[in-house]
């Protein structure tokens, strides 16, 4: 009895690990032969969603879609960058292909790593400093030739305070409140 259990289990193991197998290597194969031949398209749409596109290049474009509804876009070797594909499957399965990034309603391909920002991180880092603000104002005062007023606040606004409590109290006290 405890042999024909082995037996079957044993069985039944071999034939989930033969499914297994043939699923892998078939989908290795379809994944190849997929790919092959074809480009990867990002699309940012309107509505701040990022789509996917494998698609078969046409000349120096793509065309995503099919007839009046279809846009079509320019590719060009330069501005490609390599990703895998299909996104989601584990890396020894997936496939080098190559990618493009375009922004709807834009043909031609954005340039990932040759972005010409206005401001770089490191840059906001310290535009954003406090001390190193302080200091850049300070730096434009002097240049310009903006000397602090002879007074500082301080005194001003303790003097107006002052003011303040004395003319309230001569109103109390003239009113007939004292």
């Amino acid at each position: 009895m405890a042999g024909m259990i082995a037996e079957s289990f044993a069985l039944a193991m071999g034939i989930a690990v033969a499914t297994m197998m043939v699923f892998l290597v078939g989908s290795v194969f379809y994944i190849r032969v997929k790919v092959k031949g074809r480009v990867y398209c990002y699309v940012l749409a309107a509505n701040k969603q990022l789509y996917g596109y494998l698609l078969k290049p046409l000349g120096f474009s793509v065309l995503i879609g099919e007839g009046d509804k279809g846009a079509k876009f320019m590719i060009h070797p330069s501005l490609q960058f390599w990703s895998f594909w299909p996104p989601g499957f584990p890396r020894n399965v997936q496939e080098p292909v190559p990618t493009y990034l375009f922004c709807e309603g834009n043909a031609e391909p954005i340039d990932p790593f040759n972005r010409q920002a206005l401001i770089s991180p490191e840059s906001l880092m310290k535009i954003s400093d406090e001390a190193m603000l302080k200091q850049t104002w300070k730096d434009v005062k002097e240049s310009v030739g903006i000397k602090p007023p002879p007074l500082k606040a301080k005194p001003i606004i303790v003097g107006l305070l002052i003011a303040g409590v004395v003319g309230l109290l001569l109103y109390l006290y003239f009113s007939g409140v004292f």
